[in-house]
């Protein structure tokens, strides 16, 4: 595989995690009534702008996510580790695809975030006001469709192990914690796209109701639940787990030519 491939995946990863960490040790706060706020994307980045260098951070952050989804499309174009192009295969390259542009638009937010202004409390939807009820719809059933797949496949993942393989833990120091560590942050994102398909699903079969819902309409969901305090603090180890585990776990991650 090329080496500038491994570089963007590298400086990628490491731009995920930041962003999981952050979202996680606010939300954390949150649930331990520490002074955090139940956070999504968006306020990860104003958070992360408030703090002393913040505008390099936002710069550096940008163009790190830029590389993460630049890595997803070319794992769903090119396919340099062989996935495949069966119907496993090319669902798993599609799933990258739809990060990629995931990450494009947080991306966005965070070049929004360094050069734009973010004191507007203009709805983040109202870009979607051209768009038909019917349109609105099938979108949102989509896009819910699309995560609750992504769902299970995490799960599935990580029962069977996939998620894990590309890791070169063998003679790791740690390696049973670090994969426990893995493990847990994936199902808690499992657990938070889950949540998010459920927004979306309802969204579209209820068109009155388009408010697009994000990460932080997650947490809150959980926090006003009955148990919503301890689901919300596992929850948000969980998110610290798997930042924690993309970022120190990149020396560790393998590549397969194809």
């Amino acid at each position: 595989m090329k080496k500038s491939f491994k570089t963007i995946a590298y400086i990628g990863f490491v731009s995920k995690g930041l962003i999981y960490l952050v979202i996680g040790t606010l939300s954390l706060l949150a649930a331990l009534n520490m002074g955090g706020e139940s956070t999504g994307t968006n306020s990860a980045l104003s958070f992360l702008k408030k703090q002393p260098f913040g505008q390099v951070l936002l710069m550096l952050l940008g163009v790190g996510l830029i590389c993460y989804s630049a890595w997803m499309y070319v794992q769903s174009i090119k396919d340099p580790e062989n996935i495949g192009s069966d119907t496993k295969g090319k669902l798993k390259r599609f799933i990258y695809f739809f990060n990629g542009l995931v990450y494009t638009v947080i991306a966005g937010l965070a070049f929004y975030h360094l050069f734009g202004s973010t004191g507007s409390k203009k709805s983040d939807t109202a870009y979607l006001d051209f768009l038909g009820p019917t349109t609105l719809t099938i979108l949102f059933i989509v896009v819910g469709v699309v995560l609750t797949v992504q769902a299970v496949a995490l799960i599935i993942g990580v029962i069977k192990g996939h998620l894990l393989d590309r890791f070169n833990l063998e003679g790791a120091t740690y390696s049973h914690l670090i994969k426990i560590l893995g493990k847990f942050g994936y199902y808690a994102r499992a657990f938070v796209v889950a949540i998010l398909a459920y927004f979306f699903l309802r969204a579209g079969i209820y068109t009155d109701n388009n408010e697009i819902k994000g990460i932080q309409d997650a947490f809150s969901f959980l926090h006003t639940s009955g148990i919503g305090g301890i689901l919300m603090a596992i929850t948000a180890v969980g998110f610290i787990s798997y930042g924690t585990f993309y970022i120190l776990l990149t020396r560790f991650r393998t590549f397969e030519d194809g």
